[in-house]
């Protein structure tokens, strides 16, 4: 079968920029909120948060450099000390740009899609079937890796108890998280009450 040059061209290009069909994540030694050094407190909750932008540890866990498309993960951490069930619900954090804006986290989908391997120029391309598999198996697995390590959509933390995940966010060309601020609402499911963190990246 023959395919025009442009296809051709594209179907290689494709095939080059999504290198070598496998993944393989990195074990991530999540920190509890005094760990950090942008720390604040609302009542006995305290929540610590660093933005990851040092390419080789961002790839030492994502096996990939996210940063290269805007991607930037967060990292985040919830202790709670006091005597009232807290919600942190993802959706609702913002980070504040320098230019004024506001920006919420993404679904890890969305990231994901960027940086899947092209099965289909592995199959068209004569690499066979076997290579199909395994480019749909490395997508499958970074997938699940980066799931694993976000933070959950509406997370729970009972008192006495500690959580940490991460969350993922899109900047625009040439914007970078560090010294943008982020602002977490931490409900107080038991006594009622919403108040802000606001933590400095």
């Amino acid at each position: 079968m023959k395919y025009p040059i442009q296809i051709l061209f594209t179907l290689i290009s494709a095939l080059l920029f999504s290198g070598c069909a496998s993944y393989k994540g990195g074990a991530v030694d999540y920190r509890t909120a005094t760990q950090f050094a942008n720390t604040q407190s609302v009542a006995a909750v305290q929540i610590g948060a660093e933005a990851m932008t040092n390419v080789d540890r961002i790839k030492e866990m994502f096996y990939v450099d996210v940063t290269e498309k805007g991607y930037f993960p967060i990292e985040i951490a919830i202790d709670n000390s006091g005597d009232s069930k807290v919600l942190i619900e993802k959706d609702v954090m913002e980070l504040h740009l320098s230019g004024g804006g506001i920006i919420h986290p993404i679904s890890v989908s969305a990231m994901t899609d960027e940086f899947e391997h092209n099965k289909m120029a592995y199959a068209l391309l004569g690499f066979g079937i076997f290579s199909y598999m395994s480019a749909d198996d490395a997508n499958k697995k970074m997938a699940a890796d980066w799931s694993s390590k976000e933070l959950t959509k509406e997370l729970i933390v009972g008192p006495g108890r500690k959580s940490s995940g991460f969350i993922y966010v899109k900047l625009p060309n040439g914007e970078r998280p560090t010294g943008l601020e982020l602002v977490v609402s931490v409900e107080h499911l038991d006594k009622k009450g919403t108040e802000d963190v606001h933590l400095r990246l």
